[in-house]
């Protein structure tokens, strides 16, 4: 059976509640304050069954002090009714409520006359006028009129008509589009069963036993029974007004605003970039740094407004009725994501200015000296969810997104966002460092680039060796990004034959096995026959860079090349050998073999003095030729 949400807007005293209990029976003033004095202060509700539908009314107040209650019962409605009293006509929240349904771009709805009994034709007629007068332009410019009377049931049957009319254009909602999310906007605590909450499922599905995360707090809480006016159900869908009986909390700590969803899905934010729009009744600009409520679902926190003029505009007033980008710092975290519907007022003179919808919940604070580039305000404005992953992979550099971070942003469920980072890699315009991580195909330009100028800058420093170790290459890299991130950038570099991995070291592209230069070579070849012919009597790197005809730095470079591929054995700091004469001294040492022999024995074996000796010993005992026991060592 489709399920339709109809949110009631318009003047105090124009006759909601009493619509609303005309067409369900139910009086949706259930406070005794209410009652008593005639007029509807918190949110009502109540339901109704014909034509194959059931209608779920949300029933707002009119007075101007609880506006910020009516933005809360309306967000999500599929249809509206705006109310105009025949013997009072268009009034002030007659205007207020219409901005506030076309900010949160409701797009169907019907115009209905209400107390028709209390006027003659001709009156009725020009209250109609006005509130045609009133619409033209808007969304209800085109919607049907129906005159009623609650008293005497007049035009009831039409305004049910009207309804099952606009209950077929309204657009029915996937469940499965967007992550699960409920904006509590009632709770209390029933005897037997303990904490519950009301609200409108506004995307996905909710079942008995389902975990759900309760921001702002963060807590994640048990579903024990789900509830469809008043029906218990196995499975609540999204646009049912939903009741729901949590385990793992206290009734007091719910409060309306807050809102549950499915884990992983959401993350809070209290920076929101959004597509503003100052509503042309303005009476003034909106300025920077305005201090505003912000409104969205049924939350309402305070908050500050960031203009984000362009070049000497920054920061310039926005006029009325002009539309602009802007970012919106929350007091405090704001369970929103990327296309929900906002309305901003200014808390003091309480007054709607504007509203609009949010693009990006994860930007940084965008400043003057680095603004927000055009195209990417177009595409965080107009574009598709694949424009808009492609912008956010750009943005996001070398260190990409996963796959979970970037469905949140865009607002969509994992496996949506996993099937538009596919279809981008298909296309070559994206590509991933694992099986979650992805990155923009320019990513891969930039890391080779700075791989490129890291080696260019070695060569133009006369270095000889052309490998390094991968931890000094990502150290210089990719610096700002994790380790593994780094390194699954090293193998995809190295798979795009951009560089040369080998183990723990790497090189530019083309490196030979060698790992040095072609001149460097010849250097190195000359410089380990030096060592060869030298026993420990090491040569001087001044004496062998002038015979080489080099300088230091690279005969430095050489030497440790030639001590990573072990043809020089570093003994300590200050002693280094060749690998062959280090193995006629172990060939010599193992004649020894099962003897027990002090320093002074070794010393007179190998006639080394104790600068070289002690050295020596320590190496062949971390080769496992020699044992120590106490001053002595025996030869293994």
């Amino acid at each position: 059976m489709a399920r339709v949400l109809v949110g009631t807007a318009g003047h105090i005293d124009h006759g909601k509640s009493a619509l609303v209990k005309a067409l369900t029976g139910t009086d949706p003033d259930r406070l005794p304050e209410e009652k008593a004095r005639g007029i509807t202060i918190d949110l009502g509700f109540a339901h109704a069954e014909w034509g194959g539908t059931v209608f779920s009314f949300v029933d707002v107040p009119g007075h101007e002090k609880f506006v910020r209650t009516m933005v809360a019962g309306v967000a999500g409605i599929d249809v509206a009714l705006l109310v105009v009293a025949s013997d009072d006509s268009v009034m002030p929240q007659t205007r207020e409520h219409l901005d506030i349904l076309t900010l949160l771009d409701v797009s169907c709805g019907i115009l209905v006359r209400t107390k028709a009994d209390l006027v003659d034709e001709e009156t009725g007629a020009v209250v109609e006028a006005e509130l045609r007068d009133l619409v033209a332009g808007t969304f209800l410019e085109s919607a049907p009129l129906v005159a009623v009377s609650a008293v005497t049931g007049s035009g009831l049957d039409g305004l049910r008509t009207a309804l099952t009319t606009a209950a077929r254009r309204s657009v029915r909602r996937n469940p499965s589009a967007r992550p699960t999310r409920l904006w509590v906007d009632r709770s209390f605590s029933m005897k037997g069963f303990g904490p519950v909450v009301t609200g409108t499922l506004d995307s996905g599905r909710i079942r008995p036993e389902d975990r759900l995360v309760l921001f702002p707090s963060g807590e994640e809480l048990r579903v024990r029974r789900v509830e469809v006016h008043g029906e218990e159900r196995p499975v609540a869908e999204a646009g049912e007004r939903t009741s729901l009986n949590l385990a793992g909390i206290e009734s007091a700590e719910l409060t309306r605003g807050m809102c549950l969803v499915a884990p992983g899905t959401l993350s809070p934010a209290t920076l929101l970039t959004v597509d503003l729009t100052a509503l042309a009744s303005l009476d003034g600009t909106l300025e920077d740094s305005l201090s505003v409520r912000f409104h969205s679902g049924t939350a309402d926190v305070p908050a500050r407004l960031h203009l984000l003029g362009e070049g000497e505009d920054a920061s310039a007033p926005l006029p009325p009725g002009s539309r602009a980008v802007a970012q919106i710092t929350c007091r405090e975290p704001v369970a929103v994501r990327r296309g929900d519907r906002f309305v901003l007022r200014r808390p003091s003179p309480q007054e709607t200015i504007g509203g609009g919808r949010v693009l990006d919940t994860a930007r940084p604070r965008v400043r003057r000296r680095n603004p927000l580039r055009a195209a990417s305000v177009a595409v965080l404005r107009e574009g598709d969810e694949r424009s808009v992953a492609t912008l956010f992979l750009s943005e996001a550099g070398p260190a990409g997104l996963d796959v979970p971070a970037l469905a949140q942003r865009l607002g969509i469920p994992a496996e949506a966002a996993a099937g538009h980072v596919e279809t981008l890699v298909a296309s070559g315009s994206a590509l991933k460092l694992s099986p979650t991580l992805a990155v923009a195909a320019s990513a891969s330009i930039e890391m080779a680039t700075r791989a490129d100028a890291f080696f260019a800058e070695r060569r133009k420093a006369g270095v000889p060796t052309l490998f390094v170790g991968r931890r000094e290459l990502l150290g210089k890299i990719a610096r700002e990004l994790p380790e593994a991130t780094g390194e699954a950038w090293l193998a995809t570099l190295a798979a795009a034959k951009r560089l040369v991995v080998a183990g723990d070291q790497a090189g530019p592209a083309g490196s030979a096995p060698s790992g040095v230069t072609d001149e460097a070579g010849g250097f190195a070849k000359r410089i380990e026959e030096a060592w060869r012919t030298a026993g420990f009597e090491a040569p001087r790197t001044h004496d062998l860079a002038k015979a080489l005809g080099t300088k230091n730095q690279v005969v430095e470079g050489l030497v440790a090349h030639l001590i990573k591929g072990g043809a020089l054995v570093r003994l300590s700091p200050d002693v280094i050998a060749h690998s062959a004469f280090l193995a006629g001294i172990e060939e010599k040492v193992a004649a020894e073999t099962g003897r027990t022999m002090s320093v002074g024995d070794f010393r007179d074996l190998l006639g080394l003095s104790r600068k070289y000796l002690i050295p020596l010993l320590e190496y062949l005992d971390r080769k496992r030729r020699t044992r120590r026991v106490g001053d002595a060592r025996v030869v293994e």
